[in-house]
């Protein structure tokens, strides 16, 4: 395939490159893209898809500073756009997840509720509502503050359940919703938690496999 020498051209070799998993490739061609479309003066939308695709590619690249630092460029890029809710949340929701892993708590809380915030602004999945309430929950269970934990895993819940084949998703947020009945020494709420994560879980693995034997027979 030919590609044209601008930034366009080097944004599509670089999701080519994505798709066949030859991943440092990627990364150069958006590096070079971002490059081509600040000489050209292009637009913001341009430099913020490129920065938000390398944040990706660094997710799966497992090198954690680096995607964070992309999502925080795609950020000022999406800043000076008016109509970019939905990207916005998506990035402050990854953003969010990964200083939860990090254990950076208050940046996490920061951006899962500048995520929620755009999230009112615009149309969004059920999905990505139900993880940012689950990473929510994680980081007010980790600040001790565990009747907020219990609101926000209920509110994923609440998301999770508009989802489609959920319930192994559905399973682990009872199962640490569980755990935090238990700190806050809710036995009989712990239980029926376990128990619901315990069915869910049950139904997942049925529900796979229903659709394994279905597939091969077709």
């Amino acid at each position: 395939m030919s590609y044209s020498d601008d930034g366009n051209g080097y944004f599509t070799r670089a999701l080519d490159a994505e798709d066949r998993g030859e991943l440092s490739q990627a990364e150069t061609a958006y590096r070079q893209a971002i490059e081509l479309f600040k000489e050209t003066q292009q637009t913001q939308r341009e430099l913020a898809a490129c920065h938000y695709n390398l944040g990706h590619l660094y997710v799966v690249m497992n090198v954690r500073d680096k995607a964070i630092t992309e999502y925080q460029r795609c950020l000022e890029y999406f800043g000076q756009i008016t109509d970019s809710s939905k990207p916005k949340g998506r990035a402050h929701l990854i953003l969010g997840s990964l200083f939860v892993e990090d254990r950076d708590y208050p940046r996490a809380e920061s951006h899962l509720l500048d995520a929620l915030g755009q999230y009112l602004d615009a149309p969004h999945e059920p999905k990505d509502q139900a993880e940012c309430y689950v990473n929510l929950a994680r980081v007010y269970n980790a600040t001790k503050r565990r009747a907020q934990s219990v609101t926000a895993y209920n509110r994923a819940l609440d998301f999770y359940q508009a989802t489609p084949d959920s319930q192994r998703d559905q399973s682990d947020c009872y199962t640490e919703l569980g755990i935090v009945y238990q700190y806050l020494g809710k036995m009989e709420e712990s239980a029926a938690a376990y128990g619901e994560a315990a069915r869910l879980r049950q139904q997942a693995s049925h529900h796979h496999r229903h659709h394994k034997h279905k597939g091969s027979d077709s």
